[in-house]
């Protein structure tokens, strides 16, 4: 394994650059909204039933994400006051190149899921609803590529904290994100009743989890 500053550094530094980073450039910014931003004004709440799959995707999601931060949190924990003890997650001895490896991923993704929130000025949990009256879709930074980046960052997190770590524990929250495409659909479906052909349009361009390759290649 690493030196435990450096696993100490990465992963407080990812979570400044993902929570702490967006709210300040927020407050900077003010009422100014990001580049690609688009503005939907409704008279009154989206009727957004949630059916038995949607509530259950939400659900899963939640439990991916938690077990990412509960599994880092304790292990953050080990770190300060050691490793003596059992197990609990079974750590695996992996090669230092592949720690690296994860290390350099994790904050890759940092960087990436800090766009994202900055891009994102109504960004909203899976299991919350949408409440402003005054919409902005994100069409910027990350979301000029994928229409989900939050979600499939988490997804490859898990892989980079395995390798960076050798937490296997964490794979268990895969579960979870099997979900994503059923909560995705759902989100897209109420973007669609909000923008109209406005979201049509930006979703013909991007692709729903991984940039469309015909895209890239005309760029």
């Amino acid at each position: 394994m690493l030196h435990i500053f450096t696993y100490l550094f990465t992963i407080f530094g990812i979570w400044a650059l993902k929570f702490i980073l967006p709210q300040i450039i927020r407050r900077l910014r003010g009422n100014k909204l990001p580049k690609g931003a688009i503005i939907a004004i409704r008279n009154g709440p989206i009727d957004n039933p949630q059916k038995p799959k949607n509530r259950l995707s939400q659900i899963a999601i939640s439990f991916a994400i938690g077990i990412q931060y509960v599994t880092l949190l304790s292990f953050v924990y080990r770190l300060i006051f050691g490793f003596e003890g059992h197990n609990l997650f079974f750590i695996l001895e992996l090669p230092i190149a592949v720690n690296w490896i994860g290390i350099i991923g994790m904050w890759l993704l940092g960087v990436w899921v800090s766009i994202t929130f900055i891009y994102n000025v109504n960004y909203t949990a899976c299991f919350s609803q949408m409440k402003e009256e005054r919409y902005a879709l994100a069409t910027g930074g990350t979301y000029k590529y994928v229409r989900h980046p939050a979600y499939i960052a988490g997804v490859f997190e898990i892989i980079f904290i395995f390798l960076g770590t050798g937490i296997w524990f964490m794979f268990f929250g895969l579960i979870g994100f099997l979900a994503l495409p059923y909560q995705a659909k759902e989100e897209e479906r109420m973007l669609q009743e909000m923008f109209g052909e406005v979201y049509e349009e930006y979703a013909s361009k991007t692709g729903r989890f991984f940039p469309k390759i015909k895209k890239i290649i005309k760029k």
